[in-house]
């Protein structure tokens, strides 16, 4: 009996860490999600910078022809 009750607290404290685990690797994701999306729509910006500076590059090259 006593073996079997060391058990339950086992199993107990297991399921515990397990759902602390859980709700580790959750916020671990979204943080890494978050950090895609800024990372994303960094690169965005300087695309578009880029697209910008390409855009004016043309114009200049036709207004020179």
């Amino acid at each position: 009996m006593h073996y079997k009750g060391n058990m339950t607290t086992g199993m107990k404290s297991a399921i515990l860490s397990d759902s602390n685990f859980n709700s580790i690797l959750d916020e671990a994701c979204e943080r890494l999600l978050d950090r895609q999306v800024k990372y994303s729509i960094q690169r965005i910006y300087e695309m578009e910078k880029r697209l910008i500076n390409l855009e004016q590059d043309l114009d200049d090259f036709i207004r020179s022809r």
